[in-house]
């Protein structure tokens, strides 16, 4: 029986550990896709809000598909409705406003990203504005005064953002990650 020299058994070791690292990142890809990162980034310097906080709500919205619509309509990356899209655009002066243009992913993520500004400066709580982006401000309103109960998917939907938070965080923070992995987005 033949035996191997300790340092090709440790080479052996070191290679199993790095092919395992590896699959590990790209199965993190795989669960947490990411697109658009430099987009991303500069909206939320752009909005002061954590780039990760949008990648995590794009992600539980459309899973990064542009094309995406919702059942209820809303459209594209971060589902926006059009009765929504066109406040925004009141809101933020854009001009002519066409609900088509949520297919954008630029306006889209514009948009988005100042919704949820928005929302975090009106309920001043994260937690508070994910449920208002997911089921609407005025029915999470009614959530605090102590109307109805919150919706479960919607305790669900906070739940899923919040647990992207570290994932996108860690992607921000070393962008090269994402370089040696393969988007699996088309």
């Amino acid at each position: 029986m033949r035996r191997f020299a300790p340092w090709r058994v440790r080479a052996g070791l070191v290679l199993l550990a790095l092919l395992a690292a590896y699959a590990g990142l790209v199965g993190l890809r795989v669960l947490y896709p990411i697109d658009r990162t430099e987009r991303l980034a500069g909206l939320a310097r752009q909005n002061g809000i954590d780039p990760a906080l949008i990648a995590s709500v794009v992600r539980c919205e459309s899973r990064f598909e542009a094309t995406a619509v919702s059942s209820r309509g809303a459209i594209g990356l971060m589902q926006i409705t059009p009765e929504t899209g066109g406040w925004i655009a009141e809101q933020l002066g854009v001009p002519d406003f066409a609900a088509d243009s949520l297919y954008d992913p630029d306006v889209n993520l514009r948009f988005g990203s100042w919704y949820l500004r928005y929302l975090l400066d009106r309920f001043g709580d994260r937690d508070d504005a994910l449920m208002a982006y997911n089921a609407g401000p005025s029915r999470v309103e009614g959530w605090l005064a102590g109307v109805g109960d919150v919706f479960p998917e919607t305790r669900a939907y906070v739940e899923r953002v919040v647990r992207g938070l570290p994932v996108y965080r860690l992607y921000f923070a070393f962008p090269w990650l994402l370089r040696i992995t393969p988007s699996l987005l088309i």
